[in-house]
C-alpha cells in the first residue's frame, strides 16, 4: 500500500486575480489523526443520516452504492456529494482547515473561500497536492483516502470550503479548523472583562437624584 505524506507550499491564486494566500497542503495517506492545534466542529454525528447538505450532498452511515466510508479516521456519520452535487461549509475566519476524505477522485473538486472575497478551487489530485492520481477512486488505499489540512501562512484567512463532485461521491468526516492560541483566549477574556465592566459602570451612573 503506498502511503503518502505530501507537504507542499503553494501559492494559490485566487479568483479574483488581486490578492493571493500562501497555504500548505498537507495530506497524510492513510492517517486518521488531525493537526493536535485543531478541533472537529463537524462530524455530522448530529444529524440524522439522509440529512440534505445541499444539492445531490447528504449525511451517510455506511458504504453503499452511492457513497463509501472514508477508509480511515472515520466513525459514526459522514458526508458526501454525488454527482452534481455541492456541500458548502462556512466557519469563523482560521489559520487552518482540515478534514477525513475518502475514494478521492478526478470528479472530485474543493473551492477554498478566504476573508477577502477571494478563493481557489482544487480538482482531483491536486486536492492533497497528488496530481497522479494514479488509483483515482478508490475506496481503500491511503492514496485516495486519509487526512488533508490547509494551512495558511500568509495572506487572508480561510472562512469556508465547498466540496463538489461532477461525477462520482466525493466523502468527508471530521471537518475541524484551528484551535485558538492561548495568548487569542486570553485577549478575548480581557476584552470581556473590559466590556462587562464599562457597563456596570454605566449602569452605576445612570441614575441620580437631586
Amino acid at each position: 500500500m503506498k502511503k503518502l505524506l505530501l507537504a507542499s507550499v503553494l501559492a494559490l491564486a485566487c479568483s479574483a486575480g488581486t490578492a493571493q494566500a500562501a497555504t500548505t497542503i498537507n495530506f497524510v495517506g492513510g492517517g486518521s489523526t488531525l493537526p493536535v492545534d485543531s478541533k472537529v466542529i463537524q462530524n455530522f454525528d448530529s444529524l440524522a443520516v439522509g440529512t440534505s447538505l445541499g444539492t445531490n450532498a447528504a449525511v451517510y452511515s455506511t458504504t453503499g452504492a452511492n457513497a463509501a466510508r472514508p477508509a480511515f479516521g472515520s466513525t459514526g456519520n459522514y458526508g458526501a456529494v454525488i454527482g452534481g452535487g455541492s456541500y458548502t461549509f462556512n466557519f469563523a475566519a482560521t489559520n487552518l482547515f482540515s478534514f477525513v476524505l475518502g475514494s478521492l477522485d478526478t470528479f472530485n473538486s474543493l473551492t477554498l473561500r478566504y476573508a477577502d472575497g477571494t478563493s481557489q478551487t482544487l480538482t482531483g489530485g491536486a486536492i492533497v497536492n497528488d496530481v497522479s492520481l494514479d488509483n483515482p477512486g478508490n475506496r481503500t488505499l491511503a492514496e485516495t483516502n486519509g487526512v488533508v489540512s490547509y494551512r495558511v501562512t500568509s495572506g487572508a484567512l480561510l472562512t469556508g470550503a465547498t466540496f463538489a463532485s461532477t461525477y462520482d461521491a466525493f466523502e468527508f468526516d471530521n471537518l475541524a479548523v484551528a484551535v485558538p492560541e492561548p495568548a487569542a483566549w486570553a485577549m478575548m477574556i480581557f476584552g470581556f472583562a473590559l466590556v462587562g465592566g464599562a457597563l456596570r459602570r454605566r449602569s452605576a451612573t445612570q441614575v441620580k437624584f437631586a
